[in-house]
């Protein structure tokens, strides 16, 4: 079991035509971070933010073509050890705040083309109301959100729910401060809609 590792280096080895895979300096080491960039949207996308014009290394141009993704957010030098072992070609970063009605910030190692880029068609909603847009109605004034955050896949309990529920039932209209930032805090991490009013709450703990 131990030997498998370096069998499986000796076969990319083998594939490269024995070219060093980590030979470029910044990115040479597992303690290197890599610089995230500020927006994260991407390479030639059709939004037009950000033009880059990229070289790839000869035995990565073309097909097969590849496609690597990971968490942007990675742990300090995951992008730099991916990137080594995918012929040093640097990760293009997306958020996907700047194309749908949710964050979701992840980097691609790829080969694919740069150019011609065009959108899927229909291009999907781009805010919680243009998603949702029966939730528009009973969105309080003080919840500032206008897309959800990243997508999770665990799942709140109705506990959760239940805690928002009273807090709002307990407070006046608009709740104080207190109230707020903590349904706020609830709402961002679990992702919860605003769909529902003060008045509604009372109500249905009657």
């Amino acid at each position: 079991m131990k030997g498998r590792p370096m069998e499986g280096n000796n076969r990319k080895r083998k594939r490269f035509a024995g070219q060093a895979q980590g030979s470029r300096g910044p990115l040479d080491g597992n303690d290197e971070s890599m610089n995230l960039p500020n927006p994260m949207v991407g390479f030639n996308l059709p939004n037009g933010l950000r033009s880059v014009n990229r070289s790839l290394p000869a035995q990565a141009i073309g097909p097969p073509y590849f496609y690597y993704e990971n968490v942007a957010l990675a742990p300090k030098g995951v992008w730099a050890t991916i990137s080594r072992f995918l012929f040093d070609i640097q990760p293009e970063f997306v958020d996907s705040k700047f194309f749908c009605a949710a964050a979701r910030k992840r980097g691609y190692i790829h080969n694919l083309p740069l150019v011609n880029r065009s959108p899927l068609l229909p291009l999907p909603p781009k805010t919680i109301f243009e998603a949702f847009p029966r939730t528009k109605k009973w969105w309080p004034s003080w919840d500032p959100r206008r897309q959800f955050n990243c997508l999770q896949t665990c799942v709140a309990s109705a506990k959760n729910l239940e805690r928002i529920r009273l807090a709002l039932t307990n407070s006046e209209d608009p709740p104080p401060l207190g109230v707020q930032k903590y349904v706020l805090e609830q709402c961002r991490k679990w992702n919860f809609g605003m769909g529902w009013s003060q008045q509604d709450c009372s109500s249905r703990a009657g």
